[in-house]
């Protein structure tokens, strides 16, 4: 049945509670259905009228949904719609989604969500399979550029082949953010601190090892600005700072987390040894460190207060902003430093899709292809948005303005990603709260294969199968 698997993270009183708003909040929209055929071509040869139709596009609040504000109130203008874009905090996306769902209101048409909650919206049945779409050639934008997608991205965002639902060539979302994590920093304070290159200019860390030198370099030079900061809030900044260290000292990638059958592999050496890692450089960063997320990071290096940083690149505008940021003349950006196991780069970012009880499914897909079809996509970067396409990154206006873009394009050749299966939203805060634990001073040995039993716990407590691979760590 529909549901019966998704709902299981999101209390019983919650549920209640929100079918009862969204019912609510589902009667005051308009469900005035205009059909393909009655709707006049408006637009480049394929963008129809929706004169009156009412759209609402659900989403998390930052400069990757402004942008899409921006291009929204073009469709309004262009089509007569009406266009709702909903921004909230992300952390209450899910329950809100799930919950209108199980509603059946049809309060939103459609969706936007990270990868790693993929599999509640497949195996719950809350997304359209845009192939479909796709193959209605009186709605398709011919200019919409799918070849154009960094494919790596399109396969992750787009295709869900974790959990169960294993249906290789369904597409049911395309990009909607495209995050990497990449490294930030001074190039002001690493050349006052003698830490330059060849040419005298400032030398970002390759390894991280080098972090840890660089950082008590720093810590001497200045005494009163934090040589580094990273997001290690429980439970997705710590899980996300974590990925690309455990990765990078010898984490299987893509995926370091679990096999195939959802059977925890994260607790050997190479997580054993990454954490450890982490511990030494905490002295280096806030004492309170543990309780920044994405944002207070930012705002650390917008203030000028941190001279090195991991983030997400869809943070990263903010920094070359000068009506933000202190540090827009100094600010630099690399990849994330390698470790014994090379350079991999954390992969993050969020995916759109048409919701399954949109009423007006049509205009919606007209929506989603005007926001993220290649005609677009500069103007969608240029306002803030974080857009995965290869004439994106390598179009001399984005890269003048926002100068990691090709980072992005480079990054994409050794990525680790986190999982999408259903369990991950809880299987993620279990290992969040584990290594936040190490990071206290707790054993980092006994801590991560405690830890890796608690996953093992959650994998199967939602019908998954790690037994298949072995017994519980």
């Amino acid at each position: 049945m529909r549901f019966k698997k998704s709902i299981v993270f999101i209390s019983i009183p919650l549920i209640v509670f929100a079918i009862a708003f969204f019912a609510l909040a589902g009667s005051g929209k308009k469900d005035e259905k205009v059909e393909v055929e009655e709707a006049k071509i408006v637009y480049k040869g394929w963008l129809r009228s929706w004169e009156g139709v009412d759209l609402v596009l659900t989403s998390h609040q930052g400069p990757s949904t402004d942008a899409y504000k921006v291009l929204a109130k073009e469709f309004e203008e262009l089509t007569g719609a009406n266009v709702q874009v909903i921004d909230e905090s992300w952390t209450d996306l899910l329950g809100k989604h799930l919950a209108a769902a199980a509603a059946g209101t049809a309060v939103y048409d459609i969706l936007t969500f990270p990868y790693i909650w993929f599999g509640h919206y497949v195996e719950g049945e809350m997304v359209e399979d845009l192939n479909d779409w796709f193959a209605k050639t009186e709605l398709v934008d011919p200019n919409y550029g799918m070849d154009d997608w960094i494919p790596a991205i399109l396969e992750t965002y787009g295709r869900y082949k974790t959990g169960f639902f294993k249906d290789p060539d369904a597409l049911w979302s395309v990009p909607y953010k495209f995050d990497i994590y990449l490294a930030q920093y001074r190039t002001d304070m690493f050349e006052e601190a003698g830490i330059v290159d060849s040419s005298g200019k400032a030398k970002p860390p390759e390894t991280w090892e080098e972090l840890l030198a660089d950082a008590k370099i720093l810590a001497k030079k200045f005494p009163d600005i934090k040589p580094v900061v990273f997001p290690l809030s429980v439970d997705d900044p710590m899980v996300a700072t974590f990925l690309p260290v455990l990765a990078s000292y010898g984490g299987e990638i893509p995926m370091p987390w679990y096999d195939e059958n959802l059977y925890p592999k994260f607790h050997g050496k190479p997580g054993v040894d990454a954490i450890n890692y982490l511990k030494k450089l905490m002295p280096y960063m806030p004492p309170d460190v543990l309780n920044f997320d994405y944002d207070k990071v930012n705002t650390q290096m917008a203030q000028g207060l941190a001279a090195y940083a991991l983030n997400w690149n869809a943070y990263l505008p903010v920094l070359v902003d000068p009506d933000k940021s202190k540090i827009t003349k100094v600010v630099a950006f690399d990849l994330s430093p390698a470790g014994p196991n090379g350079r991999p780069q954390g992969l993050g970012g969020w995916q759109m899709s048409i919701s399954k009880d949109s009423k007006n499914k049509e205009a919606a897909f007209q929506l989603l292809q005007f926001l993220s079809g290649k005609d677009k996509s500069v103007e969608l970067a240029l306002a803030g948005g974080s857009v995965a396409r290869y004439s994106v990154a390598k179009n001399p206006e984005v890269i003048k303005k926002y100068p990691f873009y090709p980072l992005l394009i480079e990054a994409m050749s050794n990525v680790a990603a986190r999982g999408m299966d259903r369990s991950w939203t809880d299987v993620q805060r279990i290992i969040a709260i584990g290594l936040n634990d190490i990071l206290l001073g707790a054993s980092a040995e006994e801590t991560i294969k405690d830890t890796a039993g608690k996953v093992y716990d959650a994998g199967k407590a939602v019908g998954y199968t790690p037994e298949k691979s072995g017994p519980r760590p």
